[in-house]
């Protein structure tokens, strides 16, 4: 009896410790500005993508010269099936697509039926567009609002409710003045471009300015080490 008892208390203790090591679910979203502080990588990130046929093929031939593996921001309504082989051909390249939403609008004049509904609209055009299913795992709400919150506010509970926990601003979005960008520009930064000529003009100069850093260009997902929609806590 005493043996037995004493194999149940075992258990329960092996069930207990196994429990408390399982990471929690987050209450709400997170919002990312930049990554590790300690760690000479920098995220590229490129938003909007009105005119992908014209800027993308420029903008991925910069990232192939400085070993360069950009994270793609498009709007839903600017993703088209007759674009799949450049979008795949990104891919391939090692690039990775994140969601700036379907429609371009600001999430906090938006409900949170629009805002889910915007993201599987979002999910269900890109898809269409590379012709199987990718899941995207981090968000870019059009012009940063409602980020300010840092997660804990009302998009930030609603993204989380939706089941997207990633949202990604920036620590770098001067694309005029090469000289502050410089200066802004450390470890672990994410650095906001637009799909734009200018931009694209300003990516060549801050890339070859920036080549004595000895900086790893990596993903958004491997900048933050985030392998799904969700994050989890350990409490």
């Amino acid at each position: 009896m005493k043996r037995t008892i004493a194999l149940l208390l075992i258990l329960i203790s092996l069930v207990s410790l196994t429990a408390s090591a399982e990471p929690t679910r987050s209450r709400w979203a997170r919002v990312y500005k930049h990554g590790d502080r300690e760690q000479p990588r920098v995220a590229i990130t490129v938003d909007d993508w009105y005119y992908p046929e014209q800027w993308l093929p420029q903008f991925m031939a910069v990232a192939e010269e400085y070993g360069v593996k950009m994270t793609l921001y498009p709007s839903g309504f600017n993703l088209k099936v007759e674009d799949r082989e450049l979008w795949q051909s990104a891919l391939d390249a090692g690039h990775e697509i994140g969601s700036h939403f379907f429609q371009h609008k600001k999430l906090t004049e938006r409900s949170y039926g629009q805002i889910t509904s915007d993201l599987n609209r979002y999910q269900k055009r890109l898809d269409e567009v590379l012709g199987y299913h990718y899941e995207f795992l981090t968000v870019r709400p059009p012009f940063g609002a409602g980020a300010g919150d840092g997660g804990g506010g009302k998009i930030g509970r609603w993204l989380h409710s939706a089941g997207f926990d990633h949202i990604i601003t920036w620590d770098m979005d001067n694309t005029k003045d090469l000289d502050k960008a410089l200066k802004t520009i450390k470890n672990g930064s994410i650095i906001l471009m637009h799909a734009n000529k200018h931009d694209l003009g300003f990516y060549k100069k801050l890339m070859e300015a920036l080549k004595d850093r000895n900086y790893e260009y990596v993903t958004i997902t491997e900048l933050l080490n985030i392998t799904s929609r969700y994050y989890y806590t350990a409490e």
